[in-house]
């Protein structure tokens, strides 16, 4: 078993199924690490903190390494064989971390080698080392991967860089026993940011009972371990847990951290030091006490020029202590002195503190039992602190953090309100309605809340009705539907989607009613809702004409079932069966006492047989023709008679006729019967249609015998249809017409500037009268 970086634990089965749960014991995922490990099981494993998360590395029983960098995206990689290992497995091996893909660290004996997953093999030869030891029992590689060390059978460590090209020192322990546990405890925020000294790592090796803690210069220190009197004897009674500043000493009754003091503490509390930090301290101490001690000690700073440092440090020192009690008295110096430093830079640094402070504080309550020091949250950040908060349910202390950070609402207090309702319908121990009055009450007056994810995660609970009740609030309606929709309420879904006004939303509901019930439910479903029955209707018009006459039959909605039987005679191609449609919709409007329709069709009918009647006379096709272009096809086959009796039977108005008359004659070309038929009687339509028939169909020469015929009002546009723009701009100036003189000074171009010019002066002479 181990943790993940999440928080989750992570168990890894002999036959190489790893399971997940989280805190709380709940099954999260599972995979396996291959076939290897299943046929030949797992001998030894170990997990690892890399930058793309938490990773894994197994040995199968054929000494054989699988790696998995993130077991959150887990890819099983087979790492070389290391040379020599027949019978027996690596005397021992670690994992080094890498920026993109850790490798391996792997002893036969009295050799390394390096692994990664390209099948590479490289030994690795320790620099500067004087042991001639038989075997690597132990090695560790520090937490951010720069340093390794390598515990011999002799008892000498070799403590060095990760590359081994550089030796730091060997330490000789006098003790050739295996350790339980060989861990590095280093400042990795420290040796990122300057040079490496014998103040920033150290290696650290347990037995039971003792605890060594070796520098690079060969300091040492050796604790004892508190013992539990149940643990057998030679068995560990503690387990060493590496961390990025320090280690975590667990027992079943302690759980220690083990650190270097940090430079500010050290500056301030160490015995006689006249660091700046102390001096401030001793200056705050003193003012307390009104002794004018506290002036000293402020003169001499402020001489220096070291108050802001000392401020600063005293800040740092607070920021690095866990109890209470000291940290107030280390901010109240650095407040103290700050108040004679103006500096953004040391307030900023200072409100800082103060605010991880509390927030550090909160969590290290037994209560929560999160023990952070202030390096670790500056690297895990606040929000990754929220969301461990949130995973153990801490939500009030996760809530309260947001809003005392002041964090946006979407990342903050309404995410975390969102987990705190998630969660809540879970519980089985309240009733539906209570539940979702609850969540409502608490949610209502946070922003952007998804309840549909609510709802679905009371699905997942089994809760179908609450997540019903909760979808009530969610005002996003196509979640809403999809929600309903999924939990089979598609009547109450398709209510939803017609009162948001989304007509496509509407459609998709009907098409899931109709998809999930049987068609008289979903008729009887449909007609309740006005809007969507007439959605459907129209669906139905596009797709299914057959089901739009059925329902209009069964409703006894007779003119649009009529419609529908016109329309189908419209689409056909087949004579008979378009005789046959009208003869339905004859029917149906019959049925529905529509007299306008039943003459109408019939109408249409007679037509039918008439235009049947001239193709068989004629051998010209006449089929789709309305009823004025069968006369004009008539017209213009010179079939005068038969146009003159469709004329009488379909009581053609005389303007109609006479225009059929003059497009038809000018269309063949017979312009002297043309002439004829305009003297015939006088025309209904007037005597422009007749310019505009000789023009469209190049007879420019006709145009002339019309002019003095067409009225006086007309005049001017005949002429400009002719192209007589001069006669029209005289015609134009002599009446006086405002429309005429404008339409006329449009049609001028620049070969008419001299009649623009005489149109424009009479227009300007009425404009002012």
């Amino acid at each position: 078993m181990a943790w993940t970086h999440n928080d989750d634990l992570l168990c890894l089965q002999e036959d190489g199924q790893v399971l997940i749960y989280n805190v709380f014991g709940q099954f999260q995922r599972s995979f396996t690490m291959g076939k290897d490990c299943r046929d030949n099981k797992v001998m030894e494993f170990e997990v690892f903190i890399g930058q793309q998360g938490t990773g894994l590395v197994a040995m199968s029983g054929l000494f054989r390494f699988l790696l998995v960098n993130n077991v959150d995206d887990p890819k099983v990689r087979i790492l070389a064989d290391v040379p020599g290992l027949k019978t027996t497995p690596p005397s021992s091996w670690c994992v080094l971390p890498g920026s993109r893909t850790s490798k391996v660290l792997a002893a036969n004996d009295n050799d390394v080698y390096l692994l990664d997953q390209g099948g590479h093999c490289s030994q690795q030869i320790p620099t500067g080392l004087t042991a001639n030891p038989s075997s690597y029992i132990s090695m560790a590689v520090s937490v951010d991967g720069k340093h390794v060390a390598l515990y011999m059978n002799t008892g000498t460590i070799w403590i060095g860089s990760s590359d081994f090209q550089e030796k730091y020192c060997e330490f000789n322990t006098n003790d050739g026993r295996r350790p339980k546990q060989l861990l590095w405890c280093c400042d990795s925020i420290t040796s990122n940011t300057r040079r490496l000294s014998d103040r920033d790592i150290a290696i650290v090796v347990y037995w039971p009972k003792t605890l060594l803690v070796v520098g690079p210069k060969k300091d040492w220190v050796r604790y004892s371990v508190e013992e539990d009197l149940n643990v057998p004897s030679g068995m560990a009674s503690a387990v060493l847990s590496a961390d990025m500043d320090g280690i975590r000493i667990v027992t079943v009754n302690r759980h220690d951290f083990l650190q270097h003091v940090p430079n500010a503490v050290e500056g301030i509390f160490k015995v006689g030091s006249m660091a700046p930090g102390a001096l401030l301290n001793d200056a705050a101490k003193e003012y307390n006490h009104q002794s004018e001690k506290a002036d000293e000690y402020l003169r001499m700073l402020l001489d220096n020029g070291q108050l802001p440092e000392a401020v600063e440090k005293c800040t740092l020192a607070a920021a690095a202590e866990f109890q209470p009690r000291i940290q107030k008295l280390l901010l109240s110096a650095a407040s103290f002195g700050k108040s004679f430093v103006p500096s953004i830079k040391l307030t900023d640094l200072f409100v800082n503190t103060c605010q991880n402070l509390r927030i550090l504080n909160a969590v290290r309550d037994f209560n929560i039992g999160i023990a952070l020091t202030a390096a670790q949250l500056q690297h895990l950040t606040i929000n990754c602190l929220i969301d461990r908060l949130v995973s153990r349910r801490e939500f009030q202390l996760a809530f309260h953090i947001c809003k005392y950070l002041k964090i946006p609402e979407d990342q903050g207090s309404s995410r975390i309100l969102s987990h705190w309702a998630c969660y809540k319908v879970q519980q089985s121990n309240v009733d539906d309605t209570s539940n979702a009055r609850a969540i409502r009450d608490k949610l209502q007056s946070a922003r952007g809340v998804s309840y549909a994810d609510i709802a679905e995660k009371a699905v997942e609970s089994g809760r179908k009705d609450l997540a019903i009740k909760l979808l009530e609030f969610e005002p996003r309606a196509a979640e809403q539907v999809r929600l309903l929709s999924k939990l089979g309420k598609h009547t109450l879904a398709l209510e939803k989607a017609v009162m948001s006004g989304n007509t496509d939303l509407a459609y998709s509901a009907i098409a899931r009613l109709r998809e999930r019930t049987n068609l008289s439910e979903f008729l009887v479903a449909i007609r309740q809702q006005p809007i969507a029955y007439k959605l459907y209707l129209k669906s139905c018009r596009e797709q299914n004409e057959q089901m739009l006459k059925d329902l209009h039959e069964q409703e006894d909605n007779f003119i649009e079932l009529a419609h529908c039987h016109i329309h189908d005679s419209c689409s056909t191609f087949r004579p008979e069966d378009r005789v046959m449609s009208l003869h339905a919709a004859l029917d149906s409007f019959s049925k529905a006492r529509d007299d306008f329709g039943v003459k109408a069709t019939e109408e249409q009918l007679q037509l039918l047989r008439d235009q049947t009647n001239f193709e068989q006379q004629t051998d010209h096709s006449f089929a789709e023709l309305s009823m004025h272009d069968t006369i004009h096809e008539l017209l213009i086959t010179n079939q005068l008679k038969k146009a003159e009796q469709l004329r009488k039977q379909y009581k053609v108005n005389d303007k109609r006729w006479w225009w059929l008359r003059i497009q038809s004659l000018a269309e063949i070309g017979s312009f002297n019967e043309l002439e004829s038929f305009s003297k015939s009687k006088k025309s209904p339509i007037g005597y422009l249609p007749f310019i505009e028939m000789c023009m469209k169909y190049n007879a420019p020469g006709e145009v002339p015998k019309y002019i003095s015929k067409v009225s006086q009002e007309k005049r001017v546009s005949a002429l400009l249809k002719v192209g007589n723009v001069k006669a029209a701009a005289d015609l134009a100036i002599q009446t006086r017409n405002l429309v005429d003189l404008d339409m006329t000074l449009k049609r001028c171009g620049v070969e008419h500037r001299e009649i623009a010019e005489q149109v424009k002066g009479a227009l300007m002479q009425l404009q002012r009268r």
